[in-house]
C-alpha cells in the first residue's frame, strides 16, 4: 500500500500533442476538445485488499476557478469506461458565484473498497477566464 500522497495526472491537448500534467491550466482543453478531464487511474484500498476503505482527497484550485471536481471509481481489474460511477459524497463545486477569490483547497474522505479510481474535472465553459487546477492529491 502506498505510504504517501500521490498527485492525480491528466492528459492535455497542448497545441498539436497531448501532454501529461497535474495541472489543469485555464485555457487547456482535454483530449477529445472538451472541458471534462479525467485523470490517469490510481490504485485504491481494493487492489491492496485493505479492509477500512478510506480515501482522502484534495482539490487546489487558484482564483475564479468553475466547474465541478469529482471521484469516479471501479471495481473492475481491467476497467473499461462503462466500469465508472462517481463517488457519493466527493464532489466539490464552484459556480461563477461561489468561485474562489484565492488559491482553495478542499478536502473529501470517502470510503469503499475500489480496485481503482480516478479524479474528473467538469470544468465551466461558460466562465472566463476561469482559473487552474493545482492539483488533486490522493492518499489512501
Amino acid at each position: 500500500m502506498s505510504a504517501l500522497s500521490t498527485q492525480f495526472q491528466f492528459i492535455l491537448n497542448s497545441g498539436s500533442f497531448t501532454a501529461t500534467s497535474v495541472q489543469i491550466p485555464s485555457a487547456a482543453t482535454a483530449p477529445d476538445g472538451s472541458a471534462n478531464f479525467y485523470s490517469i487511474p490510481e490504485k485504491g484500498d481494493g487492489f491492496y485488499g485493505a479492509a477500512d476503505g478510506l480515501h482522502t482527497v484534495t482539490y487546489t484550485v487558484t482564483p475564479n476557478f468553475a466547474g465541478t471536481l469529482q471521484m469516479q471509481a471501479t471495481l473492475a481489474t481491467s476497467p473499461a469506461n462503462s466500469d465508472w460511477f462517481t463517488v457519493n459524497n466527493s464532489t466539490q463545486v464552484y459556480t461563477s458565484v461561489t468561485a474562489p477569490l484565492t488559491t482553495t483547497t478542499n478536502y473529501v474522505n470517502f470510503t469503499g473498497n475500489f480496485v481503482y479510481v480516478r479524479a474528473v474535472v467538469l470544468r465551466d465553459p461558460t466562465v472566463t477566464p476561469n482559473g487552474t487546477v493545482m492539483f488533486i492529491n490522493y492518499n489512501h
